[in-house]
């Protein structure tokens, strides 16, 4: 397993092509999914220690995800990343015990990457 690997989940594609294009230079390992039974294989797979999740997903929303990732590894780090207000998303998060939250509305790449560090030397 990759020191810097990570997986991306988000059903925008435009969206999850900023954050590959951005980490991947970086010297990041990055899978990405676009739906929630790819992101689950390539977790199960890859085993990432952090992961970007979106909350608006198809079938399922990434509330309701997360603790399908946290019951294959306990110990894995979500960055909560969506369109949604802030309030919104953090009451469905509650006591979920996501790593990170940021909007997309003027998402700083900068402070994403600085929040996937200290998620993955924790």
């Amino acid at each position: 397993m990759a020191k810097r690997r990570m997986l991306i989940v988000d059903d925008e594609p435009d969206f999850l092509r900023v954050l590959m294009d951005y980490f991947r230079p970086l010297g990041y390992v990055v899978d990405a999914a676009d739906n929630l039974e790819d992101a689950l294989e390539l977790f199960q797979k890859h085993k990432p220690k952090v992961v970007l999740l979106d909350f608006k997903m198809p079938i399922i929303h990434g509330d309701e995800f997360l603790p399908v990732l946290q019951g294959v590894d306990p110990t894995v780090r979500v960055i909560v990343i969506t369109g949604f207000a802030r309030t919104e998303v953090e009451e469905k998060f509650k006591g979920l015990g996501y790593f990170a939250f940021f909007e997309k509305a003027g998402l700083s790449l900068e402070k994403v990457r600085q929040k996937v560090d200290e998620a993955l030397t924790d």
